[in-house]
């Protein structure tokens, strides 16, 4: 299986998968599997 195949199957189990954007997919790989494009969160320390 496949990065696109694994992160297409957690999220139709329902998982957030926006964690994966930028490490084994891209965001516009994210919007192709969630129908959403990729909104980066900010990071605050």
């Amino acid at each position: 299986m496949d990065w696109i195949s694994f992160i297409t199957t957690m999220f139709s189990l329902g998982c957030d998968v926006s964690g994966y954007v930028g490490l084994v997919i891209t965001a516009e790989q994210y919007k192709q599997i969630t129908g959403k494009d990729y909104v980066a969160g900010s990071q605050t320390a």
